[in-house]
């Protein structure tokens, strides 16, 4: 398996989201997106071995929906359809407990000199309650180089939804062999049931509606550590933290939106859509921002 091999790709988080915000991708308990600078056909894909027995799931641009996941933002699969920031993005509202391997592909090479050449990415993993990852890296077609294809993030999610992050590079688990019951040829007999201990009640909340929990005061902390002071209620009545509002009030795309509104003098609410004189000036704002 191919190694992450550094790379700068010039790509800040403002600029990430504010891609992600103009394409609308989706976001859930955990999501994966993918960004670079070059014409070049790059894939997102996800690898996904669940707890039971099944075999592996991927979800790719062939195979857009599995496991729970949804491929909702895919660039650069035509030639026709080519733009100057591109982005794709894989999201799970819920995910089902198992191995989880996020991987970048460089499915058709555009605009490269030599087969040595790479294109550089920047990919990010958001979860719902922790700090969002980044990983900067390389992929090449062929040639000598043998990273056509790169792992990037490698997690495990438990039945409560929980994430672990592990190490990127290792084998795959294998799937898991369907039980056989065995019947038993003598009925033994029944033991006296042992008294069960009372089960101590956690103060940490997990799984999706941990923050929930904490707002309400019924949990003390989230698994990521977010206190009731560290949240706040969005306008849709969602409970986020605080840090990530502000991120996203501060987003520099949502500041251009919004002057670009003022600007052409709209009243209401109006759509920005790809294409339209709504998102040209919005464009041309973020240019002189």
């Amino acid at each position: 398996m191919a190694l992450l091999r550094r790379g700068s790709s010039g790509i800040s988080e403002a600029n990430f989201n504010g891609r992600l915000e103009r394409e609308k991708a989706k976001t859930g308990a955990i999501t994966a997106s993918l960004a670079w600078n070059d014409p070049s056909d790059l894939d997102l894909l996800a690898v996904v071995h669940p707890d039971l027995a099944g075999g592996t799931h991927t979800i790719y641009y062939r195979n857009k929906e599995a496991a729970g996941g949804k491929l909702d933002v895919d660039m650069h699969a035509r030639d026709s359809e080519l733009v100057d920031e591109p982005v794709e993005n894989i999201f799970w509202k819920k995910p089902p407990a198992g191995v989880y391997s996020i991987r970048v592909n460089l499915y058709k090479r555009r605009g490269l000199r030599t087969e040595q050449e790479g294109v550089p990415f920047r990919a990010l993993l958001k979860r719902e309650g922790e700090d969002d990852l980044s990983r900067e890296g390389i992929v090449y077609f062929s040639g000598s180089q043998s990273d056509k294809s790169i792992e990037v993030f490698r997690f495990t999610v438990d039945g409560d939804g929980d994430v672990a992050m592990g190490q990127v590079g290792k084998e795959m688990p294998k799937p898991k062999p369907l039980a056989v019951m065995k019947v038993a040829a003598v009925r033994k007999p029944i033991k006296a049931m042992k008294v069960m201990k009372v089960m101590k009640v956690s103060p940490v909340a997990k799984g999706k509606k941990g923050k929930v929990l904490v707002w309400q005061g019924k949990k003390t902390k989230t698994s990521g550590g977010l206190k009731k002071d560290d949240l706040v209620k969005s306008k849709k009545g969602k409970i986020v933290s605080k840090v990530k509002s502000e991120k996203g009030k501060n987003n520099k795309w949502s500041k251009a939106t919004k002057q670009a509104y003022q600007t052409k003098g709209y009243s209401g609410f109006k759509v920005i859509k790809k294409g339209n004189s709504f998102y040209e000036k919005t464009k041309e704002v973020m240019r002189n921002m």
